[in-house]
């Protein structure tokens, strides 16, 4: 039966394709790994490993061997390697991980560096076994950028618009004086949005006042605190308790101009008998 949409027209009822409601799958049926950048301080790796894979490891490796091995992350810095090999890193960190879990975060041990993941086994004798390898990524500095003289140039169909919307086509003005009165005509714009004045007497006395304007700069910032507890501990930041994802933790505060922010991090069992403590302190200044 047909309905009548609010519109007044008149709209067939659509019928539901019920494979396009389908879940999405929980796997695709291939062992495969993927590193991505979160920001300049975490990194995120998911992750399938198909019983066909840990099946074919179980061949090659003692049962026992695998049994008392840990399942790891072998996280690479791979920063200016041409080609990785697996052997040929920076240097590498282990981290225990449960291959079930399917992703896990990664505290980054420094910002602006390339890092490639390998999920493993770790067996007591030392030796790694390669379970799957991610691809390589690389994370920002966290810093702000060196490059400060970038320019930006108009194209010349834009230019030659704004030229005639200022009146520069006018005969016998020449490249120069183009320039000028397009300088002139943005200041003009700027200060009749602002309630100044539209005509062209004023305008120049105006235009002396912006010209004598006192310099002014504006900046605000804010710190970002990260750092991981043990597995069933309480964390609190400046006396509130905050959340533990997969034993990590990341907050961020604002730093207002002229002030110190004081923050305490205590941590402590369920018992309360065992605890520790860092204590962080932050200064902004603000010149004159």
């Amino acid at each position: 039966m047909s309905q009548a949409t609010s519109s007044g027209s008149i709209k067939e009822p659509i019928t539901k394709d019920p494979a396009a409601e389908a879940d999405i799958p929980v796997g695709y049926g291939k062992t495969e790994s993927y590193l991505l950048p979160k920001d300049p301080a975490w990194l995120f790796l998911f992750w399938e490993i198909t019983q066909n894979t840990l099946d074919c490891i179980k061949q090659q490796y003692p049962e026992e061997t695998l049994r008392q091995a840990r399942t790891i992350i072998r996280l690479h810095d791979v920063t200016d390697v041409a080609l990785f090999d697996g052997t040929n890193s920076v240097c590498y960190y282990d981290m225990p991980v449960i291959f079930e879990a399917r992703s896990w975060y990664i505290n980054a041990p420094q910002s602006g560096r390339a890092y490639v993941a390998d999920l493993g086994y770790l067996t007591t004798d030392g030796q790694f076994i390669l379970v799957s390898r991610s691809n390589a990524t690389s994370l920002p500095p966290g810093r702000i950028s060196d490059i400060i003289d970038d320019k930006w140039m108009i194209v010349e169909g834009d230019f030659q618009k704004l030229l005639k919307l200022a009146g520069a086509d006018y005969i016998g003005l020449g490249a120069s004086e183009r320039m000028h009165v397009v300088g002139q005509r943005w200041k003009l714009t700027e200060l009749t949005s602002s309630g100044a004045p539209s005509s062209w007497s004023s305008f120049s006395l105006h235009l002396d006042k912006v010209e004598d304007e006192d310099i002014w700069l504006k900046a605000d910032c804010e710190i970002i605190i990260y750092g991981s507890a043990s597995k069933n501990a309480i964390v609190t930041i400046n006396g509130k308790e905050i959340e533990l994802k997969e034993g990590k933790f990341s907050i961020r505060q604002h730093l207002p101009a002229g002030s110190v922010v004081d923050l305490p991090i205590h941590a402590r069992n369920a018992k309360g008998d065992k605890t520790r403590h860092i204590q962080i302190k932050a200064l902004r200044e603000q010149g004159k």
